[in-house]
């Protein structure tokens, strides 16, 4: 957990100030590093293993106030047995400067007044294909590619956030409905690069030999940089849920053998849901149980939730977080705590 925590750590080291030597000025933590590294090390130790305990601490009072800590911790010994490999939405970009789907459909429409507030309407509608649908009609799909490789397919970004975690939590394996290359940027600055990313024609090349164990990324609708691959409109939607058996083979295959865990992903209108619902339905008893990070507002109908997710086989883990755009306390405390084992007794 120290490459984790440490920057934060040195951060607080250095609110204290600087040391300023003949003009010379560097941070606290500099020079405390250089002056006595074993003190540093042990210091930044310390405080590494009291944000763990803080951590958990956090992970205990959000699973109890919302009644969901029997199912945390089912979820941490599924973890233990190495059998759960996470599902991430677009939510667990965000730290990291990436925006919404909704904001993001929203900036697309920059250079038309008009098809912006089309689009505001479709999203209040959570009509967020057909959104995309006017966008790609109404500019062409080539703009549309350009300023969703311009969004989401830079490189220079400050990796940030919960989603750090992710390697220190799960083994091999990771699927992702995201377009940018957050996930590719994580798992190689934890040493652990995907050999291999699977989407569009790869997708398809996958049918009946998906192995869950092996180290791959699945990027379900395609990457930022390639056009042809991408899931964005409606018309790609019904391509690829609808008329395409590719996607749903692959899910259906790594469904059947791991517990999925849906992070940064809302799980409302959502195509991909749909379809393992109907796979699902279709598999009867014999599908595993799936979990869920999900936040809880004011209005959400847990009841009704509940059954929705149902569906899909999915169980919720609640946390109560009033910020829409930003909930990287709670899933830090509780991905770190599940990287830790769970929370004991």
């Amino acid at each position: 957990m120290r490459d984790y925590f440490e920057q934060r750590i040195r951060d607080e080291i250095d609110a204290d100030g600087e040391v300023t030597v003949a003009g010379r000025t560097w941070p606290n933590s500099h020079v405390f590093e250089n002056m006595d590294k074993t003190d540093f090390d042990a210091h930044v130790e310390e405080v590494v293993q009291e944000k763990i305990g803080e951590a958990k601490q956090k992970a205990r009072e959000i699973l109890e106030a919302t009644g969901c800590l029997p199912r945390f911790q089912l979820l941490c010994e599924k973890q233990a047995q190495g059998r759960v490999m996470p599902f991430v939405g677009a939510g667990m970009s965000m730290p990291s400067g990436f925006k919404s789907w909704r904001q993001l459909l929203k900036d697309l429409c920059v250079d038309s007044p008009a098809l912006l507030a089309r689009t505001e309407q479709n999203i209040e509608a959570f009509a967020y294909e057909e959104a995309a649908q006017d966008i790609c009609d109404t500019l062409g799909a080539d703009a549309l590619h350009h300023d969703i490789d311009a969004h989401l397919g830079i490189n220079g970004f400050e990796l940030s956030g919960p989603i750090r975690l992710l390697p220190k939590c799960f083994g091999s394996g990771c699927i992702t409905t995201n377009l940018d290359r957050v996930l590719e940027r994580v798992y190689t600055e934890a040493a652990n690069p995907f050999p291999d990313r699977v989407w569009g024609q790869r997708l398809k090349q996958q049918q009946g030999f998906v192995h869950p164990d092996e180290n791959r990324l699945f990027k379900l609708h395609g990457t930022a940089d390639e056009n042809g691959e991408r899931v964005i409109t409606r018309q790609e939607y019904e391509q690829t849920y609808a008329n395409d058996i590719a996607l749903r083979t692959v899910l259906d295959r790594l469904m059947a053998n791991r517990h999925l865990l849906f992070l940064g992903c809302s799980l409302g209108v959502d195509r991909t849901v749909q379809a393992i619902a109907e796979l699902k339905q279709a598999a009867g008893a014999a599908y595993p149980q799936h979990f869920a990070f999900l936040p809880l507002y004011a209005d959400t109908d847990r009841e009704v939730r509940r059954i929705e997710l149902a569906a899909a086989n999915i169980t919720p883990i609640w946390f109560e977080d009033g910020d829409d755009l930003d909930q990287s306390d709670a899933l830090e405390a509780l991905l770190v705590t599940l990287a830790e084992g769970g929370l004991g007794a």
